[in-house]
């Protein structure tokens, strides 16, 4: 027993003087956590933008050809696509240029809502506090999950009750996924606190599995700060999610299914033929074209075989069909953060200063956020600014979490005490 004791205790020094018991600290430059969280805004963005054209218009099958740009209304081509030609979603590069910028979508304006509660209190915000934020600024450009919440607020219930199931026949949508991931963007590398704060968010319009995706794509988007391989990437958001429910099964299935099948298309058959009608003879779950559930799935999918490569799995995501935009947009910020905007690709770049229907910009996005879409915000908010304050409120939960600022070669370094 002595020399048991003994041998541990050499071995505890001998850990400590290596420092392999703090393998978990890892270490980002602040100017490479900025192309991170770039990556991470505009990745949102052009995601949602290249998916916009073709959202909701395929469900039984994916779209016929692979999107790898922004498509419009006036595509004129072979085969002749389904694109939405009636509002501003078939019209992307005119409203930028309109608009001189970047316009505001659910993707990204609920987060923007988010980002302006915890500036004003903090990262342990309350419920009664992010109602507030809500009725002052989440009026209008709602929709399934998110409206219904809404018009629960107003009936004087609070979150988390506004996405219990017995009040909100929506509970099951695909709405807390892609108006969440900036809790991750605030814990870079805090896996289990970015997924914590990410499912707090997620009740306030969903609940049951309903949460699950967002819980998975909290995990990966924060864990993506420090790690590119996107198997484990994978791996990292079923650990996140609860063993039980379909969308815990459904990503084992899609894994399993990426191991065997070398076409993506082929995946997106299996996940429909199972998912979108999903019954297990003892549960059955709700059908919808923006369903969490095979839409969530189709976003594993579109990480699983893009392989890294941002054009390859926005363009996954969104020709996979179903209400592409969201998982495009998710999809898209996940990849933005594992590579940084720098990394990227030379296509997705100039897509950023090529958008708009007249002229080209000299920044990503003329540099502009236009908020068309949130009562009492600003109307044009530089994106650099997005992301400087983002930067800030991660730096503040970096240290609120045993992390540490350095200067390592010249420059503000931060030590993160990750948890994978």
């Amino acid at each position: 027993m002595r020399i048991f004791v003994r041998s541990f205790v050499i071995l505890t020094l001998v850990l400590l003087a290596s420092g392999d018991l703090r393998a978990k600290e890892r270490a980002i430059s602040q100017e490479r956590l900025v192309d991170k969280l770039t990556g991470f805004w505009i990745g949102q963005i052009l995601g949602n933008y290249i998916g916009f054209p073709f959202e909701n218009c395929y469900v039984e099958e994916a779209v016929p050809i692979f999107v790898d740009q922004v498509y419009t209304a006036r595509y004129e081509g072979e085969p002749a696509l389904e694109i939405n030609r009636n509002d501003l979603r078939g019209y992307v590069p005119i409203f930028c240029h309109a608009l001189k910028g970047a316009f505001s979508d659910d993707d990204t304006d609920i987060e923007f809502v988010t980002l302006h509660a915890v500036e004003k209190y903090g990262l342990d915000i309350t419920y009664p506090e992010i109602a507030e934020m809500w009725k002052a600024h989440i009026n209008d450009y709602i929709w399934v999950a998110n409206r219904r919440a809404r018009r629960l607020m107003d009936e004087g219930l609070l979150p988390p009750d506004t996405g219990h199931k017995e009040n909100n026949k929506d509970w099951f949508q695909i709405d807390s996924q892609l108006v969440n991931e900036i809790w991750s963007a605030f814990y870079p590398g805090m896996t289990e606190r970015a997924t914590e704060r990410a499912l707090w968010g997620a009740r306030i319009t969903n609940d049951d599995w309903g949460t699950h995706p967002t819980m998975a794509y909290a995990a990966m988007i924060s864990a993506a700060f420090f790690e590119k391989d996107v198997e484990t990437l994978v791996q990292i958001g079923i650990g996140a999610v609860p063993n039980e429910g379909p969308y815990a099964e459904g990503i084992r299935d899609v894994v399993g299914w990426h191991k065997e099948i070398d076409d993506w298309r082929d995946t997106r058959e299996k996940i429909h033929e199972k998912y979108y009608e999903y019954n297990n003879g003892s549960y059955q779950a709700p059908v919808s074209v923006v369903s969490s559930l095979q839409n969530g799935l189709c976003g594993i999918m579109a990480i699983l075989y893009g392989e890294g490569d941002y054009m390859k799995t926005v363009g996954i995501a969104t020709s996979a069909g179903y209400d592409c935009d969201n998982q495009a947009a998710t999809c898209g910020g996940l990849i933005g953060v594992l590579n940084g905007f720098s990394g990227m690709g030379e296509a997705a770049h100039d897509m950023t200063l090529n958008i708009p229907s007249r002229r080209s910009w000299k920044e990503p996005f003329n540099n502009r956020y236009v908020n068309t879409t949130r009562d009492e915000l600003p109307f044009r908010t530089p994106i650099s600014e997005i992301v400087d304050r983002i930067a800030a409120v991660a730096k503040i939960a970096i240290l609120e979490n045993g992390g540490r600022v350095e200067t390592r070669d010249g420059k503000p370094t931060y030590i993160i005490n990750c948890d994978f």
